[in-house]
């Protein structure tokens, strides 16, 4: 189960420190990522709803807002995101915070760059090898390794985006998804508008119904998004 990572990751860095940005630059040039770099929380939280990110470094002090706003934003709508802290806070108290709050990780400046790398390597191996598995949600089921959903154990031939969907939705679970940020993580941004993801969603339900009752499996907030509950 434990594979290699060949597809190129792409990781944030969130963090006011232009020196520190380019010694990561740096001792991340070997491993196989895209670096993306902004200094405000904000930001960090718009590239994370337009973007597909693998992995969020992200530092608690920021010029606009506590690094704290960032992961409690994020995780509202994704906790599949692996996120690593970086913070010059040193109290246990900051620490309890920000792992409650769902940082994955926590580093106390000054660190070391190459045990910033292993982590960071860790982590999204980690999240990597977590999602090849089954995931069952009542009588629906995932195979991600396989790439393909069963219905009350009879295989549901879904389109790719279909897939992709029915996917985001459930590593998302009990959590409610906008357009914005299904649209994104699924064709791109501005690829697609919301007719078209209601058109597809439409053709996920029909597909699921056939085999069992989905009553309460999808919730469409109408103006807002969709979420995947959890089912009996």
């Amino acid at each position: 189960m434990n594979k290699e990572i060949k597809k190129q990751k792409t990781i944030l860095i969130c963090q006011n420190d232009k020196i520190k940005d380019s010694e990561l630059r740096n001792i991340f040039k070997n491993f196989d990522s895209k670096l993306i770099y902004c200094s405000l929380a904000q930001d960090a939280v718009d590239i994370c709803i337009k973007s597909i990110i693998d992995l969020l470094i992200v530092d608690l002090s920021l010029p606009d807002k506590d690094g704290m706003y960032v992961i409690e934003t994020l995780r509202s709508f994704n906790n599949v995101l692996p996120i690593i802290v970086t913070s010059s806070r040193s109290d246990i108290e900051s620490k309890i915070m920000a792992f409650e709050a769902g940082a994955s990780d926590f580093l106390v400046k000054p660190y070391n760059n190459l045990e910033l790398l292993i982590r960071a390597k860790n982590q999204i191996r980690r999240n990597a090898i977590e999602e090849n598995h089954l995931f069952v949600n009542g009588k629906l089921m995932i195979d991600f390794d396989a790439k393909k959903i069963f219905a009350n154990g009879v295989e549901v031939h879904f389109t790719n985006f279909e897939y992709k969907i029915v996917v985001l939705l459930a590593n998302n679970l009990n959590k409610t998804l906008t357009h914005e940020y299904i649209i994104n993580h699924v064709w791109g941004y501005k690829d697609q508008d919301q007719n078209g993801l209601r058109v597809f969603m439409a053709g996920i339900r029909k597909k699921l119904s056939r085999y069992f009752n989905t009553t309460g499996l999808l919730t469409t907030y109408v103006g807002v998004g969709y979420r995947m509950n959890t089912i009996d």
